[in-house]
């Protein structure tokens, strides 16, 4: 695959070892330019250095910044063909804990900060391209306490499919990648307290754990309009069959 000429914009980027981190890397091998974005910039600065791309800070609360973070990526490089969305966090409790304060941050983020990301990624693409959203495997599979963050992301699963509807005549494709469980900045804390192979492993058909280059690869192959240029409104599935289970 080649990416070369392309310019890749992927929010959610500014972690040590998440899915941002690990596309950006990939895509960038690939003849990519990449903007990476997020709210840490001492970190996008030290991978944009890596990866010869360009670190610019968001914060998927406020509609201004993602605005301004296509405007920019768009400026600097003069067109966007990719983007990548995968800021977001963890948010738990039960439903019978829950108050408005708990639940407003995760929507904030996951659910309107997407929107807004679907509708300023796709004004800065001229030339058509591919808008990608990393979401999760707890939004097809319930599991206690994920409420809120599952329910953000099976609505922006399903605002794909309508942005798939919309942009497709200006040739932009919507597609999402339901990951399953993988360690990562936002999950270590799932991996601690006792061995994950023996906890996980046996819900997972395919039998092993599943890595951010796992993500990353699917993500690659969404972006690359030659190999996936027909593939639009899709949830795909990365979690080596568990979509087929149940959560551990």
């Amino acid at each position: 695959m080649s990416l070369e000429g392309k310019t890749a914009v992927i929010i959610g980027a500014s972690g040590k070892h998440n899915f941002g981190v690990s596309t950006a890397r990939l895509l960038a091998k690939n003849g990519a330019k990449v903007v990476i974005s997020g709210r840490r910039q001492h970190l996008l600065d030290e991978l944009a250095e890596e990866i010869g791309g360009i670190g610019i800070s968001c914060d998927m609360n406020d509609e201004a910044s993602i605005e301004a973070l296509f405007a920019s990526a768009k400026a600097q490089t003069g067109r966007v063909d990719v983007a990548i969305n995968s800021a977001g966090g963890l948010a738990g409790g039960p439903i019978a804990s829950l108050t408005r304060d708990q639940i407003q941050p995760t929507l904030d983020v996951s659910f309107i900060g997407a929107l807004l990301f679907f509708r300023y990624a796709a004004d800065a693409m001229t030339e058509g391209g591919s808008v990608i959203t990393i979401s999760s495997l707890t939004a097809r599979l319930p599991g206690p306490g994920l409420a809120v963050y599952a329910a953000a992301r099976a609505g922006i699963d399903y605002a794909i499919k309508v942005a798939a509807l919309e942009y497709g005549p200006q040739k932009i494709r919507f597609n999402s990648i339901a990951a399953g469980l993988i360690q990562t900045d936002m999950t270590d804390a799932m991996f601690t307290g006792g061995d994950p192979e023996t906890r996980f492993l046996p819900h997972i058909p395919l039998g092993r754990m599943g890595t951010t280059d796992d993500i990353a690869e699917t993500a690659l192959w969404l972006a690359d309009c030659e190999t996936s240029g027909f593939i639009n409104g899709q949830l795909i599935d990365v979690s080596g069959g568990q979509q087929n289970g149940k959560l551990p």
